[in-house]
């Protein structure tokens, strides 16, 4: 079997204590859970939930029916990578010095980040992509000292064609 992680969004009456009750939900059962974003979503009282979890299509299976069983959730659904739009945000604050700043500016560029903030010696960096794309700039960046780095989760969307 292998091990791959799986995109599951949800949509959930935006009460106390629903997040509270997901969260519960995947240490009970022991789901390992790599990244969890909820945020108001089209319809008033409602968020969408994308979660991100670790796991074969078994697991995967059984996560989503025990979601839906939950009274906080109206709607449960498996996002794959190929029917979907996933992103997510990254702040890095870079270390920059008057010798690197140039090159630190030169890949942000190429990798499509913006600068949010520059202080004499550090560089913020704002950039939305998909996690992987996300791990190689901090890959190249890393040589110049990652001083901070803010990820937010992913979201994702089902892009319907």
């Amino acid at each position: 079997m292998s091990t791959t992680l799986h995109t599951i969004t949800a949509l959930v009456h935006n009460e106390s204590g629903t997040l509270n009750r997901l969260a519960s939900l995947f240490r009970r059962r022991m789901f390992s859970l790599s990244s969890l974003n909820a945020g108001d979503c089209e319809q008033e009282g409602f968020s969408r939930v994308t979660m991100v979890v670790e796991g074969d299509n078994n697991l995967l299976r059984q996560c989503v029916r025990q979601l839906d069983k939950l009274v906080d959730v109206v709607e449960v659904e498996d996002l794959p990578q190929a029917a979907s739009v996933q992103r997510e945000l990254a702040f890095f604050e870079v270390l920059a010095t008057p010798e690197n700043r140039r090159q630190v500016l030169d890949i942000a560029d190429a990798m499509r980040c913006e600068v949010v903030h520059m202080e004499p010696e550090t560089i913020t960096l704002q950039v939305s992509a998909e996690p992987t794309r996300i791990d190689h700039i901090n890959t190249l960046l890393a040589p110049f000292g990652i001083k901070q780095l803010v990820r937010s989760g992913l979201v994702a969307i089902r892009v319907r064609s």
